[in-house]
């Protein structure tokens, strides 16, 4: 219980991932468990001793359980970041929602643009003209600002790319193009810059016998983009944010069908594809198997998608929201609080925030701390020491959407397998020792007394991890992947036994996710 709360001027939401209750020696069978639990008394051995400062700041701890289902885990950081919306808020969505339906007949493919706060949120890459201060990174292109008249019908082209794993990360291997009516635009196999080390085949449709002789590099996709895209283009696609990356390449005017539809769960949560194909066009796609994707299928998909949002109107293919940003419900306060992101990617609904600082090491987290706390009400940010041994694996292309609660890289699953820290020099399979796992409890501890010594009074500081180990979840996740993967294209009988998925496996995962569901949770008002 927090006493006379409405004296606390300030609030620092810190959250640590790698966290679990089973690290402070905590029973999740015993019956108190989810009582405020006198931690100090549990740390007599083991890493969790190395907290020195975190003892006379915190004297006890409660275990939290993040969202998830049986078999996957859904991300802490979004429900930190997300609030219930209010009955009367629900009613006024309700009714924002009847008031554009009237008005659908005269609208145009503009109505559904995302607009620069969204590009920004979705972390789609920005034209400098867009992106304040900034100018394009090496190898990319943009495209070119002009001025047109507002009354110019801008044209639609739908995109679609598929992506191989090189020793560069993930690069291009094919681009498809089409425009409104369907006719194919641009399509054209890509042969990386770099070793390619994994196809990918099962999601891309990319083999090394279809890339034989491809002599098309991204430099030469870049210049065709440049002279089919233009200023007065509106690119379509489906989570368009990776396409453009991929490409290098930076435009200002993007439909995204992830956004103008939604999942049955509501923002942030994303839907798949496959999904609203099926859904709202009564057609399948991505029916390929072990061949993959189909790049023109896809981007006909995400047109056709489009087309049918303009007829129908807003609110077509939309769920009521249930929710809405923390840092949108300060800005709408009485009397408006400030807010403040400070971390090294987007959280979901940043762009409502006052102010968004970019870091890269627990270091620079808290000098930004330090800066921010007496211009702002309250701040999010994560400090990272305590990632090593808790590994994150990347998805398939598709793991990120649908039910949106694989681990994955967008909001709404587990962070993105870039946030893994590798700050003890270990690869991403390296096993960390216990010195090390002990060193990085001391950096944690120094990082948290620096930032607790920096607020100023009445001012709460909270600190989360959100769930705990999740490297059995991942390691059954992948194991329960590779089997799907080798089922679809092959007979279960030729299939080794180490490599199929069991009853046995189906029960260890469900075990090991309800284990990782738990996190924990410190309170103090400085």
């Amino acid at each position: 219980m927090v006493k006379n709360k409405f004296n606390v001027h300030k609030v620092v939401l810190l959250h640590v991932s790698g966290l679990d209750p089973e690290f402070f020696h905590v029973n999740l069978h015993h019956p108190d468990s989810n009582k405020p639990i006198t931690w100090t008394e549990k740390a007599t051995e083991g890493p969790v001793t190395e907290f020195e400062h975190l003892k006379s700041f915190f004297n006890v701890m409660n275990v939290l359980k993040t969202g998830g289902d049986k078999h996957r885990l859904f991300s802490p950081v979004e429900a930190f970041l997300s609030l219930p919306l209010s009955n009367s808020e629900k009613i006024q969505n309700e009714k924002e929602v009847k008031s554009k339906n009237k008005s659908a007949p005269t609208l145009k493919p503009e109505n559904y643009l995302l607009t620069p706060n969204d590009l920004r949120d979705g972390d789609y890459p920005l034209p400098s003209y867009l992106a304040l201060n900034t100018t394009l990174e090496k190898d990319w292109i943009e495209t070119k600002k002009q001025t047109i008249d507002p009354s110019t019908l801008r044209n639609m082209i739908a995109m679609d790319c598929e992506m191989v794993i090189t020793t560069a990360g993930s690069e291009l291997a094919r681009i498809s193009l089409v425009d409104e009516e369907n006719e194919i635009v641009y399509d054209e196999l890509v042969m990386p810059d770099n070793p390619i080390t994994d196809y990918l085949t099962q999601y891309s449709g990319i083999s090394a016998e279809r890339l034989e002789g491809v002599s098309t590099k991204l430099i030469d996709v870049q210049k065709k983009l440049s002279e089919l895209i233009t200023y007065d283009t509106i690119l379509v696609g489906h989570s368009l944010e990776n396409d453009l990356k991929v490409l290098k390449f930076a435009h200002p005017f993007i439909i995204d069908t992830a956004k103008i539809y939604h999942h049955t769960r509501g923002p942030p949560f994303r839907p798949a594809l496959k999904w609203l194909v099926h859904r709202w066009l009564a057609r399948k796609i991505q029916n390929g198997g072990h061949t993959g994707h189909d790049s023109v299928e896809d981007a006909t998909a995400c047109m056709d998608l489009t087309n049918l949002k303009i007829k129908r109107g807003p609110g077509f293919g939309e769920f009521n929201q249930v929710s809405q940003s923390i840092f949108a419900r300060l800005a709408r306060h009485i009397v408006p609080q400030s807010s403040v992101v400070i971390d090294s990617e987007a959280v979901p609904g940043e762009a409502s925030a006052n102010t968004i600082i970019k870091v890269k090491t627990d270091n620079e987290v808290i000098r930004a701390v330090s800066e921010a706390i007496g211009k702002h009400n309250f701040v999010w940010t994560r400090l990272r020491a305590m990632e090593i041994n808790h590994d994150k694996t990347s998805s398939g292309p598709d793991d990120n959407e649908d039910d949106g609660a694989t681990i994955g890289d967008t909001p709404g699953v587990l962070d993105s397998p870039s946030s893994a820290s590798t700050s003890l020099g270990g690869e991403k399979d390296e096993k960390v020792t216990e010195d090390g796992i002990r060193e990085a409890v001391r950096s944690l501890d120094r990082s948290i007394a620096a930032i607790v010594d920096s607020l100023p009074t009445n001012t709460a500081l909270i600190v989360a991890s959100g769930h705990g180990n999740t490297q059995e979840v991942q390691r059954l996740q992948a194991k329960q992947k590779k089997f799907q993967q080798l089922y679809n294209s092959v007979e279960l009988s030729s299939i080794p036994k180490e490599d199929q998925f069991l009853d046995e496996d189906q029960k260890l995962l469900q075990e090991a996710v309800n284990r990782a569901r738990n996190g924990v949770c410190f309170l103090m008002v400085k």
